[in-house]
């Protein structure tokens, strides 16, 4: 099976990036506390059933780091009880290794907008058989969705991750409320372009869950759908061309050298899950198959704020009808 129109797809992408519905999102984020966890929570899934579909895009030279794990139990016990902790490859040409990965990237989507640092492990779903991707951290300078917790603050003022015209590379994330901490500086002209294996990079996008700490009891799975050649090949960046100045995030589960860094110098066109939704994603094919379904619709719907702003303006109509209501009560008592 092979890619139809990847052109369709992108478009499609695009149009479910719609900035003023992520601005509303980030405004109506401030008020969240006045509706419980739950009721957003709900709010989210029943938008959600509207718009099954998220659409991002990850902006060109993101980048991935490896380390080694050196402490397998402590990594086994972030894990759901589904999941099994995994050695895989991430060339096509190499014995497999127990990993933590990182991926930093710049990118824009149906609800975010920002730079995130995200944290993995690598495991296989015990009822499914799929290699997935488990996030065990999010460092991000834009809003968060977590099974857990649902849509929650930006965790990092300081969050940069920038190139130069001359291929350098910085990056710095600093978490707000804690002192962990990752500064790195680079370059990646001397990169080549290597294979990657399409059983994680493919199949394992179509499986990614979260640790104990970030799900939830519905244990939220999702699948991202893309053009597998998007991941069939990344710069390889040679270890001594990366220098890794600090890095406070895992030190008691990960060795603190860089084993493999490398890089897309493109950009990545994406559809995800919504909050409670699954596509169900076979092989490689079943993958093809459903990329070409959502490049053939023509109009695709994206994620929208109005179910969140209803029910935000009813809690503080009804705030005010309160505090008018006690307010008179007390003026008759005077």
């Amino acid at each position: 099976m092979k890619i139809l129109d990847d052109e369709k797809f992108i478009r499609n992408v695009e149009s479910l990036i719609d900035p003023k519905e992520v601005s509303f999102l980030y405004f109506f984020q401030t008020f969240k506390r006045l509706l419980p966890r739950s009721l957003f929570k709900k709010l989210l899934n029943k938008t959600s059933k509207k718009t099954p579909y998220m659409g991002f895009v990850i902006e060109p030279y993101s980048l991935f780091l490896f380390f080694k794990l050196k402490n397998i139990e402590k990594a086994k016990s972030l894990l759901p009880e589904r999941y099994e902790l995994k050695k895989t490859r991430i060339f096509a040409d190499e014995e497999p290794e127990h990993y933590l990965g990182m991926g930093v990237f710049n990118t824009r989507a149906s609800t975010f907008w920002g730079s995130r640092l995200e944290s993995y492990l690598v495991a296989e779903d015990k009822e499914t058989g799929h290699i997935s991707w488990i996030f065990i951290d999010i460092l991000s300078n834009t809003i968060i969705y977590l099974p857990s917790a649902g849509v929650t603050d930006r965790n990092c003022k300081n969050a940069i991750y920038t190139t130069s015209s001359k291929g350098d590379l910085l990056l710095d994330f600093k978490e707000d409320t804690t002192d962990r901490q990752i500064i790195l500086t680079g370059n990646i002209t001397n990169g080549k372009m290597r294979s990657l294996d399409q059983h994680l990079w493919v199949i394992g996008n179509s499986s990614i869950g979260h640790s104990k700490k970030f799900s939830d009891k519905n244990d939220d799975r999702f699948a991202v759908i893309f053009d597998p050649a998007e991941v069939e090949k990344a710069l390889e960046i040679p270890i001594e061309d990366i220098h890794l100045k600090l890095n406070t995030l895992f030190p008691d589960l990960a060795e603190p050298e860089l084993c493999k860094v490398l890089c897309f110098p493109f950009a990545q066109h994406y559809i995800a899950d919504s909050p409670g939704r699954r596509t169900y994603i076979k092989d490689i094919n079943d993958m093809i198959e459903n990329y070409n379904k959502i490049a053939d619709i023509e109009e695709i719907e994206t994620f929208s704020t109005r179910n969140i702003q209803i029910m935000l303006l009813m809690g503080i109509s009804l705030f005010v009808v309160i505090f008018i209501s006690v307010f008179i009560l007390l003026l008759i008592n005077l």
